[in-house]
């Protein structure tokens, strides 16, 4: 089914790619490290090149030899192009009255976004701290605050590739800018919306790079990348190459991206750097400022309820070493979980879906299976205890997880009102993509696999009230 777009207005405008710079100069600054960060990452399908594993150390998991680190092709965004960035803008975070946009650099720069209810722009948003400008060698962002409700705005990037010799020497090249993109922020006023899911991506460029073809087609007005992007997170490259640009295509320049953090996604040194390519979300109650990655919007009749899973170890289990605590997050998220239920415009919404990446419940019962019996919790999580009987009291309809790499879906019962979806995996034979589009009338909810775009199944919600 294809999906009609009208929720998030989208439309190009294309500038001057910004002021000419010497690019010898440019080159004699960065070729040295672009020529060591080559070495460094290029990758082969053997074991040690998994995550700079020592030599002769294979995985423990031989799932690890799936899931190589890809190399960087990118011909747009590629040293040599003489860019700045490194991709396109990442559009995230777009709520009623603010949003984020996130780059990745081919060089340690400094820059900034400007923004306008027209194209002609007029307004700066620059992430400075402390009377300090940003200066950064991987990502740079910018917030967008004082938006409006349903609103459409546009927005480009300006990059500055800066020189740091000495505190009296150091050089700002002329910004570079990207193209004009619009958006439009979320809230109720709208008639209908339409959202694609992708998950357990787990760096398969092939794969990412056939669910983008197939939003190209959909159209969805936002998407939610549910979980275990990359496999692991040894360093900013595999951000780079997976996440911020892994096919030279401006994926989420102008469609809203949604976060939902899968176990995998805490992986890596890189991992606890992740607001530096996901920025967090702005919660309403400072009590919960550290959940920037839980999520609580209305896009027209539709609500959606966003959940951070965390890992599927206990946090004094041998492998996690002291440096996870799954479990106060998980009950922390469970306090905001209520109250962000009880806010009137998801509570009046007539239709309420969740997204997180571990399933509340196993779809094919395990012998070990803690209590309640009827709802097969996963043994060794406790997302399902702390989320699930919220989802009961509160209506909601539907949960879309990932994680399994299958394929599943379980309907409704009378002792669990809301139905479970499950993504596939990574590889092309097992890959998904989930569509939906609400309307007054019905919320019409199509998993397909990805290979041959056979559908897997659909399914019709009606208004809650």
């Amino acid at each position: 089914m294809r999906l009609l777009s009208s929720l998030f207005h989208s439309k190009r405008v294309s500038v001057n790619e910004g002021a000419a710079i010497d690019r010898r100069a440019f080159f004699s600054r960065f070729a040295v490290a672009s020529a060591a960060s080559a070495a460094l990452f290029s990758r082969t399908n053997d074991a040690s090149a998994i995550d700079e594993l020592p030599e002769g150390v294979t995985p423990s998991n031989p799932r690890e030899l799936l899931y190589p680190t890809p190399e960087n092709h990118s011909v747009v965004f590629s040293p040599e192009s003489g860019k700045f960035a490194a991709s396109y803008p990442i559009l995230q975070n777009v709520s009623y009255d603010s949003a984020s946009i996130v780059w990745s650099l081919n060089t340690p720069s400094t820059g900034w976004v400007e923004w306008g209810p027209t194209p002609k722009l007029g307004k700066i948003a620059r992430n400075s701290e402390f009377g300090l400008n940003p200066y950064e060698e991987d990502f740079l962002s910018a917030r967008i605050l004082g938006l409006q409700p349903n609103t459409i705005y546009y927005y480009r990037t300006a990059t500055c590739a800066f020189s740091y010799r000495s505190a009296y020497d150091k050089t700002c090249e002329p910004a570079q800018y990207s193209d004009v993109y619009s958006f439009k922020t979320a809230g109720p006023n709208v008639e209908k919306v339409s959202f694609a899911v992708m998950n357990d991506t787990h760096n398969q460029i092939d794969t990412i790079r056939t669910l983008f073809d197939r939003f190209d087609d959909i159209n969805p007005d936002f998407l939610v990348w549910n979980g275990d992007l990359c496999h692991r997170y040894p360093s900013s490259y595999i951000v780079k190459t997976t996440i911020a640009n892994p096919c030279d295509r401006p994926y989420a320049a102008e469609r809203p991206l949604i976060l939902s953090k899968g176990n995998h996604d805490r992986w890596g040194p890189f991992a606890h750097k992740f607001t530096q390519i996901f920025t967090p979300w702005i919660q309403r109650n400072p009590r919960f400022r550290s959940l920037g990655y839980n999520v609580a919007l209305r896009y027209g009749p539709l609500a959606i309820i966003v959940l951070d899973t965390a890992d599927t170890k206990a946090d004094d289990a041998p492998a996690c070493q002291g440096l996870y605590s799954s479990t106060p997050y998980r009950e922390q998220q469970a306090n905001w979980l209520r109250e962000a239920l009880q806010q009137p415009e998801i509570a009046n919404a007539p239709y309420l879906i969740a997204f997180c990446h571990i399933p509340l419940f196993e779809h094919t019962p395990k012998e070990d299976a803690t209590p309640p019996a009827q709802m097969n919790w996963i043994p060794y999580h406790e997302a399902g205890r702390y989320f699930g009987p919220l989802f009961d009291e509160y209506g909601v309809q539907l949960l879309i997880a990932a994680h399994r790499h299958k394929f599943a879906y379980s309907e409704a019962s009378p002792h669990r009102p809301w139905a479970q979806l499950l993504g596939g995996g990574p590889l092309m034979e097992n890959a998904t993509c989930i569509y939906a589009e609400a309307n007054s009338n019905e919320l019409v909810v199509n998993c397909e696999k990805l290979s041959d775009r056979s559908i897997l199944g659909s399914w019709s919600f009606k208004p809650r009230f």
